[in-house]
């Protein structure tokens, strides 16, 4: 676990500085607020408020979360990861536990564990270091992810046991794969332990997750959903076809959208230069397969794969290639290229492969 060597910048108060001088000790008590330019969001310590509303009546169980009907915020952001440190916590108190430029969460959108990707960082600290209790805590983010425009999302806590039997019946492994690991039963029932929020912008979703291990031990968990960065170089035609002539099959790694059989706009190229190959070689017939990594359930991820072998195959005959010239199959995690229990061998698990028939 590194430790953060720079503290994000904290929220802007709104006052005068004469008024910050004779009214210092209200103001330490008072939420953080709105800002006309962009800064890292977060109160110092909140003022007597009555206790939040719970999240909207739960839907019908396991039903799909409609992402359209969270609001898209006209808020400036601050720069990513968008919570900054508290004022009042020393450098040494926070703890970073996770900054990667790209991976897989699983967070509660409603009462779907849904799966999202890209730039992912996780802090925690304990709040006793800020006299903090754990309703201060609650009071504290809410205010300032309400100031960004996010929208809490959650309307079932992770440990549900509907949730739990619809995820794999195992509540650990379902927790680890949301970057939780456990909760614990909070004193305070107004406090909610882990909340869910929402932050959707014209160009991106961003998931903050905030939860609390026992009464002390707080984490931040933040997703801003991107594609991930292309680092393996597309095949031109020639190549493809050398590989296919010497091992009959070649592995492509093209980005789709999060959890969905959309190619993105940044690897049709590589589709393209699949049509330039059998352009060139009519005789040659194909087997389009989808491959995925390790994550979630085998089943839904050999679905997916299906899926996105499919697209594949669909937009290589939508440039005038015979659909009888290609077939697709799913594989989903079960031919691995690498370990799964890295992000690279992860990266080189998630590919689609050109099997020469």
């Amino acid at each position: 676990m590194k430790r953060l060597s720079t503290l994000v910048l904290p929220l802007l108060v709104v006052a005068s500085l004469a008024a910050c001088k004779s009214k210092q000790n209200e103001a330490q008590q008072a939420p953080a607020s709105a800002q006309e330019t962009p800064a890292a969001a977060v109160a110092t310590a909140p003022e007597a408020a009555p206790a939040p509303a719970a999240p909207a009546t739960a839907a019908a169980p396991g039903a799909k979360f409609d992402l359209q009907s969270v609001s898209v915020t006209d808020k400036a952001l601050p720069a990513f990861p968008y919570l900054a440190t508290p004022t009042g916590l020393k450098e040494n108190d926070l703890s970073t536990s996770k900054d990667l430029e790209f991976d897989r969460v699983f967070v509660l959108a409603g009462e779907e564990l849904r799966p999202v990707e890209g730039k992912v960082n996780e802090r925690l600290f304990y709040i006793h270091n800020l006299k903090w209790s754990p309703l201060a805590a609650h009071r504290n983010y809410e205010a300032a992810l309400k100031a960004m425009g996010a929208t809490r999302v959650d309307k079932i806590h992770p440990t549900n046991p509907q949730l739990v039997e619809r995820n794999g019946g195992n509540e650990s492994e379902m927790l680890k794969k949301m970057g939780v690991g456990r909760l614990d039963d909070l004193k305070d029932p107004e406090v909610p332990g882990y909340e869910q929020w929402l932050i959707r912008t014209p160009t991106t979703n961003i998931w903050l997750s905030f939860f609390l291990k026992g009464d002390d031990e707080l984490h931040l968990l933040t997703v801003e959903e991107k594609a991930m960065q292309q680092l393996v170089e597309t095949l031109p035609a020639a190549k493809l076809s050398s590989a296919l002539k010497q091992d009959g099959h070649v592995a492509l790694y093209l980005n789709f959208d999060t959890d969905s059989k959309v190619i993105r706009q940044d690897s049709l190229p590589a589709v393209d230069e699949v049509v330039k190959l059998m352009q060139g070689e009519p005789a040659l017939k194909l087997r389009v397969e989808g491959h995925t990594d390790a994550t979630g359930d085998a089943a839904h991820n050999r679905k997916l794969s299906l899926a996105r072998a499919e697209s594949v195959v669909q937009a290589i005959t939508a440039k005038n290639i015979a659909a009888q010239r290609l077939s697709a199959a799913g594989k989903g995690p079960d031919q691995p290229l690498a370990d799964n229990g890295s992000e690279e061998g992860k990266a080189k698990n998630r590919r689609v492969e050109l099997v020469r028939v």
